[in-house]
């Protein structure tokens, strides 16, 4: 009996100081700043790789898809100008002291189709930096190692072949773009100087030939961009069923669409794969890829 109640009293008095602290200092806590606090959070390598690489990596194809979306009416812009000709004014201007800079009166485009051809340029910059972002991303060491975890491995690397699948629709796209770009460009350039050589090579008029010079192949097709066209290259113009309303812009935008439905059927098989790994780890942030 004796020595339960000492026991009792010890325990009295162990505490008897702690109490008489925290009554002091129950005025000044109330107006002190608390102290900080630190958590420990431990996380799946699945659930930090879905969060640290592979939503960000969606959401850049997402604005991938948004910028993309916008080249088919560019393209048809261009079409439509190009039915226009030259621009009013500018039609046969070749003294460069005279014409107005970059007109259609000395290159190959009017002002109209630069108009939608600098529209497609601004579309290729931010589409490239999210392509290479995505790389980047998609081949980090955690990816591409593996993190030790056998079953998170195998379900990052089926992820990552999905998105990597779906950016290679994307980047099919890209290249329609700004291969069509960097080939009315050069082509436009090619010719933007005609008007300097005829004004400095005048040509002698007394002796001059009444006969029609043949057209340069190079300025009657502006898709060939400087290069010399093959002499066994068959004019699609001529292929049974392309004979009437063929135009090789069309094409392109028929290789586009199919890029871009390509793009979106591989975004919605990897979005399955992301969400039945996003279960795993509860309410994870990860955006869907369905528009």
């Amino acid at each position: 009996m004796l020595r339960v109640a000492f026991a009792v009293t010890a325990g009295i008095l162990a505490l008897a100081p702690a109490l008489s602290v925290g009554a002091a200092t129950t005025a000044a806590a109330s107006t002190a700043t608390p102290p900080p606090q630190i958590y420990h959070i431990v996380t799946r390598p699945l659930c930090s790789e879905l969060h640290e690489r592979i939503a960000p990596a969606i959401g850049m194809l997402l604005q991938n898809d948004t910028t993309i979306k916008k080249s088919p009416a560019l393209f048809k812009q261009y079409n439509l100008a190009a039915l226009n000709g030259p621009d009013a004014g500018q039609v046969g201007q070749k003294n460069p002291l005279t014409r107005d800079p970059g007109s259609g009166g000395a290159g190959t485009m009017n002002m109209s189709q630069n108009m939608a051809l600098l529209g497609m340029e601004n579309l290729i910059r931010p589409i490239a930096n999210n392509v290479i972002a995505i790389e980047t991303m998609l081949d980090s060491p955690e990816l591409l190692n593996g993190t030790g975890r056998q079953d998170d491995d195998k379900r990052l690397q089926e992820i990552r072949a999905k998105l990597l699948k779906a950016l290679a629709a994307q980047k099919a796209s890209l290249d329609i773009i700004s291969g069509f770009v960097d080939t009315q460009q050069m082509a436009d350039l090619q010719h933007s100087d005609e008007g300097f050589i005829s004004s400095i090579n005048q040509p002698d008029t007394q002796h001059a030939s009444s006969a029609t010079p043949g057209p340069n192949p190079l300025t009657v097709n502006p898709n060939y961009a400087g290069l010399p066209p093959n002499p066994y290259a068959i004019d699609p113009a001529t292929i049974p069923g392309l004979t009437l309303g063929y135009n090789p812009v069309t094409h392109l935008v028929d290789g586009l669409t199919w890029s871009m439905d390509q793009a979106q059927t591989r975004e919605n098989d990897a979005a399955k794969a992301v969400m039945s790994s996003a279960v795993l780890c509860g309410n994870v942030p990860v955006p869907s890829p369905s528009p």
